[in-house]
């Protein structure tokens, strides 16, 4: 079978760079159109906004949008699509810089993927579970897997309806606790899940398999209303403990400020059980992002943010801020209708990477 190569890619309008306080290296994220029946896409773009290396993965449309695709010492991870719309499964592949497959995933996964330090692949999964109390019906909870591609085999798993029970129906049941990034701490032992329907995020000890801590709504944590984050994606934990989220917003009661997007860093301090944010940016910018982002802190001290809208008429965005809120990046995909997921400053310094070989 002859792969379709589709070629399809928005206008990236970079309205700012100001080269010398970037971070320097090219950019990695995924381009997402539905209504042009693009598929897994993912591009590697510079700070001009040019295309300098892409890959499409699958020759059925994205449906989705929301594919993790990340960084590998051998290339680029690019996550699958799930089933819970019974669409067409795509499974997760490892690529080189050849745009060879080095390995290809069993299991359809959904939201994240990474590379452990020990060579195995961590991605979420999902299950349906029939309850009849407090919550009555088919309750869709989330899956965290550990799979060893070397013995072909699940080496660890975790399900959060093992440790967390529904005390109150959440629209829709199906997708009750929609988790959409793991990060761990840099022993592998704590895992940080993020549960986007339930406003929180877990802290979990991969060694007892328990639920050390939630911070968000019905959380353990003091914080006050107006560092609560909702709906979030991609925590990121800080060298100094704290957590970078991408805080998109979506159900900010209007006395704090209604629904806007932003990314917030908060310091977490397990001995008082408070949490408090030090750093945010965004308001200011006014977007509101409702389903995707990112928050990515660079080694310069700048954040990377994607507001990775796909909802029309708005348009995504690519924004580098320094930690003062100095705006020196700024792409834009147009028209509206293209989004993306989550976005990568990748270090190129010292690699061999042909990126010029793949200039569409």
């Amino acid at each position: 079978m002859v792969k379709a190569c589709y070629n399809i890619f928005p206008e990236i309008k970079v309205n700012k760079a100001i080269v010398d306080k970037m971070q320097p290296g090219f950019t990695l994220t995924n381009f997402y159109n539905w209504e042009l029946k693009v598929p897994i896409t993912a591009v590697v773009i510079d700070f001009q906004g040019r295309i300098r290396w892409f890959y499409q993965h699958g020759d059925v449309p994205d449906t989705r949008g929301d594919i993790d695709v990340r960084s590998d010492p051998e290339g680029i991870l690019i996550g699958g699509t799930n089933i819970v719309e019974n669409e067409d499964a795509v499974f997760p592949v490892l690529v080189n810089w050849d745009q060879e497959v080095l390995w290809r995933g069993k299991f359809v996964n959904h939201h994240h993927i990474h590379r452990r330090k020990n060579g195995n692949f961590m991605f979420l999964s999902f299950e349906l579970r029939r309850m009849e109390k407090p919550v009555k019906g088919l309750v869709g909870g989330d899956i965290i897997i550990e799979f060893d591609p070397e013995r072909n085999c699940i080496v660890w798993m975790w399900r959060l309806l093992d440790h967390i029970v529904p005390e109150k129906p959440r629209e829709p049941l199906w997708d009750w606790s929609h988790c959409n990034t793991i990060e761990e701490d840099p022993t592998g032992r704590y895992l940080y899940l993020s549960a986007r329907n339930l406003n929180s995020i877990f802290k979990i000890d991969r060694e007892t398999g328990e639920i050390i801590w939630r911070l968000g709504e019905d959380g353990d944590f003091k914080i006050s209303g107006e560092d609560m984050f909702y709906h979030q994606h991609s925590p990121e934990l800080q060298p100094n403990g704290n957590l970078l989220i991408f805080d998109n917003g979506t159900g900010r009661p209007a006395k704090y400020g209604g629904q806007y997007s932003r990314a917030i860093e908060l310091e977490i301090d397990e001995d008082k059980m408070e949490a408090k944010a030090v750093w945010s940016w965004g308001k200011e910018l006014g977007l509101f992002t409702p389903i995707w982002g990112d928050a990515d802190r660079l080694e310069n001290g700048n954040t990377l943010i994607t507001f990775g809208t796909r909802t029309h008429p708005k348009t995504s965005r690519l924004i580098e801020v320094t930690p003062e809120g100095e705006v020196v990046w700024d792409v834009e995909l147009k028209p509206s209708g293209w989004g993306m997921y989550r976005a990568e400053r990748l270090k190129i310094a010292g690699r061999a990477l042909p990126i010029k070989k793949f200039s569409p």
